[in-house]
């Protein structure tokens, strides 16, 4: 019974950007090199994370979240905003966070969260925020500003195509954890309406 979830997908130019905010980071503030960072292939912003899913139902949650995203339209989502979550003297996430597209977003996992209600899963209530999640911390910890600040630089500096792009469709993914970490799959990609 494979761990589910849908997100959507970045594109290279997008995880390339945020290796980059990585490497800044740790560049600033060495402490946090031996956190758990997120492998650039696993980059994305997860939408609705589904828990165990059998097989079978994977098939049908595709459907529903296809069905729930039949009139939303192509959008653009613009991700350049550092934040450590849930502040910097004691951090537990470093995200990267939208300034264009997020209501978008939202208005998207809300329509995922209504099509794959039958699938048996309590979310943990926290309110749902477009970001792609760049490293988590083993505990809670202090995260250098000037940390912060250098990458703020960097995603304000960059081209636009290296931070912004057109979400055109979201994917259900099967995740497999292993000692390396986790392994993801796709498992069905959902076009967006129009």
């Amino acid at each position: 019974m494979p761990r589910a979830f849908l997100a959507i997908s970045l594109p290279l130019s997008l995880r390339s950007t945020f290796v980059a905010c990585r490497e800044s980071l740790i560049t600033h503030d060495p402490s946090w090199r031996g956190e758990k960072w997120v492998a650039e292939e696993n980059l994305h912003v997860t939408l609705r994370f589904l828990g165990s899913v059998p097989e079978d139902a994977c098939a049908e949650v595709a459907d529903r979240v296809r069905d729930a995203l039949s009139d939303v339209g192509t959008y653009r989502l613009r991700l350049d905003t550092v934040r450590a979550i849930p502040r910097p003297r004691s951090a537990s996430l470093l995200w990267v966070g939208a300034s264009a597209g997020a209501e978008d977003t939202v208005g998207v996992a809300s329509r995922i969260a209504g099509a794959t209600s039958f699938v048996d899963f309590t979310p943990d209530g926290r309110e749902f925020k477009t970001h792609v999640t760049l490293c988590r911390a083993r505990h809670p910890r202090r995260i250098a500003t000037a940390a912060l600040d250098e990458v703020e630089h960097l995603l304000r500096r960059s081209d636009e195509r290296a931070t912004t792009m057109s979400v055109r469709e979201v994917t259900l993914f099967a995740s497999t954890l292993t000692p390396r970490g986790p392994v993801y799959e796709e498992l069905a990609i959902i076009p967006l309406g129009t």
